[in-house]
């Protein structure tokens, strides 16, 4: 297990959580809503850097075979630029879910 992804969860969630939460108070949504936003973006970013880590070369090695490239060395670079990439995408990917539903789901704002 490599701790990297998850010492960069630290700094990169509360910025997620942070952006939604500023984006939904200058767009007046409810306050409900975007408290619950803000924390299952942090909370979705959060996980997505502790799955990379927990998980660690058997994501690496998953990518290779869907790229269907032989692995034959993995650098410690490489391992830690795909887990970094994994918890990235993850955080990206929420924060664009939210930005969808919150403008086109069924409690955006008129």
């Amino acid at each position: 297990m490599t701790l990297l992804p998850v010492v960069v969860a630290l700094f990169v969630s509360p910025a997620a959580a942070a952006l939604v939460y500023v984006d939904a108070t200058r767009r007046d949504l409810s306050k409900r809503y975007y408290t619950v936003a803000a924390f299952a973006v942090g909370l979705a970013s959060f996980g997505g850097f502790l799955a990379a880590s927990a998980l660690g070369s058997g994501l690496l090695s998953a990518s290779y075979r869907l790229l269907n490239q032989p692995v034959i060395a993995v650098t410690p670079l490489d391992l830690l630029l795909s887990l970094l990439c994994f918890g990235l995408a993850v955080t990206a990917l929420a924060v664009l879910g939210y930005g969808l539903t919150s403008r086109y789901g069924p409690l955006a704002s008129s």
